[in-house]
This record gives structure tokens, sequence and C-alpha cells, in this order.
């Protein structure tokens, strides 16, 4: 037993106490793990004597008494940013991050800049070759990846990215409870002419097959993206400049998105959007939409822009997490955990980001008779 209202107890911890108690030694299955004031169901520890990558079960979280949950309208997007996200497939939050911040995560990109890769090979230039977004032919997209395993200090802005108190009921809306990252976050950096990428994404492959892994789906009161992608701007972008564009609606198409249009030769300005942002604001898109880049026009500015991929709880596209995510710097807290969390289902004690942004709690709690009977079936606590 752990008290539930003390910090959360680490593995290195109880497996101190199970020494102490002389169990450590024996062949146990695992061990549950309650709360002492209220007997609520934290978690369980597989032994320590039975090889596992993934020894411990333990949910780093409070109580799950004292979760909290978003339940009121006030924590909800605005009914226009619904309608919108539902009607067109993105919506544009605006001013999420201050100037100040901004220039603070542009610095620390500036720092990494060496860094950069550049797609100069044919084999991973983003569109084909003399089509509209191709940009002047010669300079690629630049990417830059491990931006959150950077010193705390200059990871900082991209890491309240995962959890951001203002796009928490965002991801929430779109995701469900217990969401989490599921690609790599990468700083993308488009020189003046640099090629765009042609449309992808969509609700249909080009065969017209449906695409679940990328699927928007509303039903019973729920919107739901299988893959969300969220776009921190770190530049203006003006009408005309390049960058971002999207096919609005094409979340709901019946059919693929034929090659013309998404090389940008056909109807390009009566299809495609290029939203008007300011450094600061986070464009949030379903990958089921089409979607590209536009080549850069804008003279004497580079665009910047740091994408994440996020996916409910029991989804996964990207291998990435797998065994682990690459370690953060610095402390964690609960919340980052939570969203770095591997993809199972939240009935099976999966901790969730509470309306904090720092903290995360267990909001489904399994019955511990379920848990006890499913380690002596299988040796493990949860099937």
């Amino acid at each position: 037993f752990v008290d539930c209202t003390a910090p959360p107890p680490s593995l290195e911890r109880l497996t101190l106490h199970f020494a102490a108690c002389g169990c450590h030694g024996q062949e146990l299955d695992c061990v549950l793990v309650l709360g002492s004031s209220c007997g609520c169901f934290l978690g369980a520890v597989q032994s320590t004597n039975r090889p596992s990558p993934h020894r411990t079960l333990l949910p780093k979280t409070r109580c799950p008494s004292m979760a909290t949950t978003t339940t009121d309208a006030s924590a909800l997007p605005s009914d226009l940013d619904r309608y919108l996200f539902d009607l067109r497939g993105f919506v544009v939050v605006k001013n999420v991050f201050s100037a100040e911040e901004i220039a603070q995560a542009n610095s620390a990109i500036d720092r990494h800049s060496s860094e950069f890769v550049e797609r100069v090979n044919e084999k991973v230039r983003l569109a084909p070759k003399g089509s509209p977004m191709s940009g002047d032919g010669v300079t690629g997209r630049e990417d830059l990846g491990g931006i959150l395993q950077w010193d705390p200090n200059d990871a900082s802005i991209f890491r309240r990215m995962l959890t951001h108190p203002k796009l928490l009921p965002y991801y929430r809306t779109l995701l469900g409870d217990g969401f989490r990252m599921d690609h790599h976050p990468i700083v993308i950096q488009q020189r003046p002419g640099a090629e765009g990428f042609a449309l992808h994404g969509g609700n249909t492959d080009t065969k017209g097959q449906w695409i679940p892994e990328l699927a928007y789906t509303y039903a019973q009161g729920a919107m739901r993206c299988n893959l969300l992608a969220v776009s921190l701007q770190l530049t203006d972008v003006a009408t005309g400049d390049g960058g971002f564009c999207i096919v609005p609606g094409s979340h709901k198409a019946n059919f693929p998105c034929p090659k013309s249009v998404t090389t940008g030769e056909t109807l390009a300005d009566e299809l495609l959007h290029q939203p008007v942002t300011s450094a600061g604001d986070v464009v949030l898109f379903t990958e089921a939409a089409s979607h590209g880049t536009q080549p850069w026009k804008a003279e004497g500015k580079t665009r910047r822009v740091a994408i994440y991929r996020f996916s409910p709880s029991f989804v996964a596209y990207s291998r990435s997490y797998y065994p682990e995510w690459p370690a953060l710097k610095g402390d964690q807290t609960l919340a980052e955990q939570a969203v770095l969390g591997p993809p199972y289902h939240t009935r099976l004690d999966r901790p969730c980001v509470d309306d904090d942004g720092l903290e995360a709690s267990v909001h489904r709690p399994r019955d511990p008779e379920k848990v006890a009977h499913d380690a002596k079936v299988f040796g493990t606590p949860y099937f």
C-alpha cells in the first residue's frame, strides 16, 4: 500500500520495499499497488525476477479519486472552432505563444541550425520535378529533429506543445482522453524558392480505398481524428507567401484526389487554401484531409514551423515509440510522461493528462480483481 496523497512511488522505492519485506526473491507474478487511504488501484509492477522489456507497469499518477477531468463547456473549443474543423478539416488557434516565446524558440533552433538536413536527393524530394510545387527546382526543404531531447531551456517551448492548456481542449475533443504523441516532432524550414510538398494524406488512397489510419469520423456527438497534425507557426505567413495548404472539406471525400490536383497543376487557385497565420499561432488539421505545402515565395524571409502528430490512446501509425521514445533531459512532468506513453486503451489504467497540463491521473481505473485475475492467467497485470 502507498499513500495516494503523496508523490507517486518510483520503481526503485517499490523494489526497496519488496526487498525489505522479504518477497523480492520469490516467484511473484506481480505486485498490486493500492492507495492506503482509499483502496483505489494505482497500478502494478511485474516481478523484477521475470525478465521483461516492460517491467514497470505503475502509472505515475495521483489517486484516481483526485483526478480532474474536462466536463464543463468552457473547457471545450468554441462552437465556431468545432464547426470549422468539422466542415473544413482544420482550425487555426491564435496566439498560443507570445512573441517573446517564439523568439526564444527560434533562438534555440538557430543554435542547432547546423543539424538541419536539406532534401537534395531526388529520392527524398517532395514534389515532382517541374511541377508548380517544386519551387525553384534547386532549393530543398530542410528538416530538423530531436527538438524534445534538447537541453531543457532550448526544448521548453517545444515540450509545452505536448500539453499546453490552450491546446488541451482541442486534443481531447479531436483525439479523446488519453491522447498520445505518435510521430517524432520536426522543425521544417523553407528558404525563398524552396520546394513545397505535393498534396498527400486524404480520406481515400489512389485506388479509392478508405484509409482508416488517417480517418476523421463524427459519431454519437464525438469528433475523432486517428492522426491529428499540429503545426506551431514560428514565422508570419501572409497571403501568397506559400507554405501549408489544404483542400478544405477533403477529409470527407469519397474519391481519391486526382494526381494533377496533388501537384498543383489543376484548379490550384480554386481548391487550395493557404491559411494566413502569425508566429505563435497553431494550426490543427486532420491527416484525412488532402494537404501539402506550396513553394516558399516570400523574399528575404525563411519559413519555419514545428509539426507534431498525435493519435487517440489506442492508435499507433508510427513505430517511433518502440521500444521507447528517446529520453527527455531534465525533469519530466507527469503529463509529458502520459503523452509519451505507448498505445493502449484508457480502460487499462492509462494515465491521462489533467486540466492543468502538468499532472496526469488514471481517469478510468480498472477493477483490482480483474487486474489480479489477469496476473494469475498471463503473468502480467493486463491481458
